[in-house]
């Protein structure tokens, strides 16, 4: 079976949800999970995220989805979730299933924290690729291939972006997806048939170095060095020092130390806007680590303003950090 690649959206504005000549667009939820493609080959699963990692293992319930893909082979593209005892997706709860690879807490939590999946694609089915195929064409197949249950389901669309938004903004969800009903599935790249309009700022931002704690942080870190690409080049976006917990600084301290180096990620420009705007001592890393920011604005000159640490994404690679403005 053919190995595929995801493809990704561009930031859209909220004009869009309310454009009536745009008739060819829908509008999805933006969900708050992991993104993965799942491939089904007769009674095998398989569940890669999107640095190409498989993490089947990490979510035994979800091996039953087999049951339910009525196709004998396919490619679905989807959001790997897990939901709150209200129904709500709860990014939280997911965190505590990733980066496990105890058995035992494996199997525990699977029946603490059930995944679920929200299916929007498929890419081939039974031995065909359909990704030159427009979405409306491709909508139609998945909707034939998946029976909805508890652990996988059709996500829902609109053709009303705005009455969507108002409930997302109501349930605090992340956002909205828009895409264009023409469009084909553009593997591996960012494409403008594809648009996220974001409830809240956030950006995936590369860890590139940290500041030394003080007082009550003195054994961790007092602020994380963030970076992102633009026009094909890392630059420095800032800061940030809020948003963890005592857990969480503990752990991403231990992450740092193993990654310390003494030569700086960024060029000799980028490093001296460093040296500009921070007085205290910098400790570079490897950039390997990848935050999720939530943020107010970018200013003029590229730094993120009022920035809260949300998470280490572990399904993301280095050049989806992109400064998009």
């Amino acid at each position: 079976m053919k190995r595929y690649e995801v493809m990704l959206a561009r930031i859209g504005d909220k004009e869009i949800l309310e454009r009536k000549a745009l008739t060819t667009f829908i509008f999805e939820p933006k969900l708050d999970g992991t993104r993965v493609l799942i491939y089904k080959d007769g009674n095998d699963i398989e569940l890669i995220n999107r640095r190409g990692k498989d993490i089947t293992y990490r979510y035994p319930e979800l091996l039953d989805i087999v049951k339910y893909i009525k196709p004998e082979s396919c490619v679905l593209d989807a959001e790997l979730v897990v939901l709150d005892k209200d129904g709500k997706v709860n990014f939280n709860l997911l965190q505590q299933r990733e980066q496990i690879d105890n058995k035992f807490l494996i199997q525990l939590r699977s029946k603490q924290f059930p995944a679920t999946l929200f299916v929007f694609d498929i890419l081939e089915k039974d031995g065909t690729t359909l990704v030159d195929k427009p979405l409306k064409e491709r909508k139609k197949e998945l909707e034939k291939s998946i029976k909805n249950s508890s652990i996988i389901t059709v996500c829902p669309y609109t053709f009303n972006g705005k009455e969507l938004w108002e409930k997302v903004k109501e349930l605090g969800m992340e956002g909205v997806m828009a895409k264009d009903l023409s469009s084909k599935y553009e593997q591996g790249k960012r494409s403008w048939s594809w648009l996220k309009i974001k409830n809240f700022n956030t950006i995936d931002a590369i860890i590139i170095g940290f500041t030394e704690g003080t007082g009550k942080r003195e054994k961790s870190f007092g602020a994380l060095l963030l970076a992102a690409y633009k026009e094909n080049k890392l630059i420095y976006i800032g800061k940030v020092g809020t948003g963890f917990d005592e857990k969480l600084l503990e752990s991403l301290t231990k992450k740092m130390k193993m990654l310390k180096t003494k030569k700086s990620p960024l060029d000799k420009e980028e490093e001296e806007k460093v040296k500009e705007r921070i007085k205290t001592k910098v400790v570079w890393i490897k950039p390997e680590l990848i935050a999720e920011v939530k943020y107010l604005e970018i200013t003029k000159e590229n730094e993120l303003r009022a920035p809260v640490f949300l998470r280490l994404r572990t399904d993301k690679k280095l050049n989806d950090c992109v400064l998009e403005i």
